[in-house]
C-alpha cells in the first residue's frame, strides 16, 4: 500500500508565526518528519502586513531550503471567517461571488507559482438558505465553480471543495454527499473535495462513510478532531478514516490542522504525525491478507 503523505496548515501556529517567522514553522515540521506545508496567504484579517509579494518570495525559499511540499492553499471564506472585512467572500450571493472569484484566482496564482496542487475553496452563505432561495443560491454557487475551474485549470491547479458545519458557515452543503451534487452540477473535471474531520464530526453519519462516499473525489484531507485539537486528543474514529482511505486508494495529503496548539506548538505537531502514522500501520494490518491469524491463507 502506499504510504500517506503528511502536511500542517501552518496558520493554525498563530498569525506572529506564520508571516512574520515562517521558517520557525518549516524547521519544525521538516524535523518531525512531515512531506508538506499549507498555506493561508495574507489577506482580510490574515497577514500581519506582510505582502503578497513577500509572502510569495518567502515560501518559495522555504520550500526549497527544508526540502518541503506546499500541499495546499487555503483561501478565506465567509462573514465568520473574515469578520472583520465589511466585504467578505461567499458562492450564494452575486455581489460577493464575484468578490470571491477574484480573489480565488490571485491565491490560484501563487498555488501556481509554488507549484501547490490545490486551492481550497467553500460555498460559505451571505444569509441563511431556505426552500425558497436554495434554486437561486444554488447556480450561483455553479456558475461560480465553473468560473474559478476554468481559470485554475489554466494555471495546473485543482480545487478542493472543503465541506463545513452548519454552526460555522450555515446550513447549505455541509455533507460530502451534497458536494459531490454540487460538483456534478457544475460538470468540471478538476474540483474534488477536502473533508474536514473536525467539521465532519457535526454532519456526517459516520467518518469510514463519508471518506467512502467521497470516493476518488477525495483529493485532500484535514485532520482535526472533535474538540478542535491535534488527531488523537478528542473522540473522532480516526482508525476508520485512515482503514477508509487506505481502501479507497487515496493519495493526496493528511493535513493537520489543531487550533489552539494544546500543549504547545512541538508537542501537537510531534503527537498528531506520530499518531497518524502509528493508526496507519494498524490499518494496513487490518486490510492485509495476514489479518488477523499473522498469517494468510495458501
Amino acid at each position: 500500500m502506499e504510504k500517506l503523505k503528511f502536511s500542517y496548515f501552518q496558520l493554525t501556529f498563530g498569525q506572529e508565526e506564520t508571516y512574520l517567522q515562517p521558517e520557525k514553522t518549516y524547521e519544525r515540521l521538516k524535523r518531525y518528519g512531515y512531506d508538506a506545508i499549507e498555506l493561508c496567504p495574507p489577506k482580510g484579517r490574515y497577514g500581519s502586513g506582510v505582502s503578497l509579494e513577500k509572502f510569495l518570495s518567502d515560501h518559495k525559499a522555504l520550500k526549497d531550503k527544508y526540502g518541503l511540499d506546499v500541499s495546499c492553499l487555503n483561501e478565506c471564506w465567509g462573514e465568520m471567517w473574515d469578520p472583520y472585512s465589511p466585504d467578505y467572500k461567499t458562492l450564494t450571493e452575486r455581489k460577493t461571488a464575484e468578490l470571491a472569484i477574484s480573489e480565488t484566482m490571485v491565491t490560484i496564482d501563487m498555488a501556481s507559482e509554488l507549484k501547490a496542487p490545490f486551492v481550497t475553496v467553500a460555498a460559505a452563505i451571505h444569509a441563511p438558505i431556505t426552500k425558497d432561495n436554495v434554486a437561486e443560491c444554488t447556480q450561483i454557487v455553479v456558475e461560480s465553480l465553473r468560473t474559478i475551474s476554468n481559470y485554475a485549470k489554466q494555471k495546473n491547479v485543482r480545487l478542493v471543495f472543503e465541506a463545513t458545519n452548519h454552526l460555522e458557515m450555515g446550513k447549505f452543503v455541509n455533507t460530502v454527499a451534497n458536494h459531490k451534487l454540487l460538483i456534478e452540477k457544475a460538470g468540471v473535471d478538476n474540483i474534488g473535495i477536502q473533508i474536514d474531520w473536525f467539521h465532519a464530526n457535526f454532519e456526517e453519519l459516520n467518518p469510514y462513510e463519508a471518506a467512502t462516499e467521497a470516493g476518488n473525489l477525495l483529493w485532500h484531507m484535514h485532520f482535526r478532531d472533535s474538540n478542535s485539537l491535534t488527531p488523537g486528543y478528542g473522540t473522532v474514529d480516526f482508525k476508520a478514516v485512515i482503514r477508509a482511505v487506505k481502501r479507497i486508494g487515496y493519495t493526496g495529503y493528511c493535513t493537520i490542522e489543531s487550533a489552539p496548539m494544546i500543549p504547545d506548538s512541538d508537542t501537537a505537531a510531534k503527537d498528531g504525525i506520530e499518531y497518524l502514522k502509528f493508526l496507519e500501520r494498524i490499518a494496513e494490518y487490518q486490510l492485509s491478507a495476514v489479518f488477523p491469524n499473522g498469517y494468510a491463507l495458501p
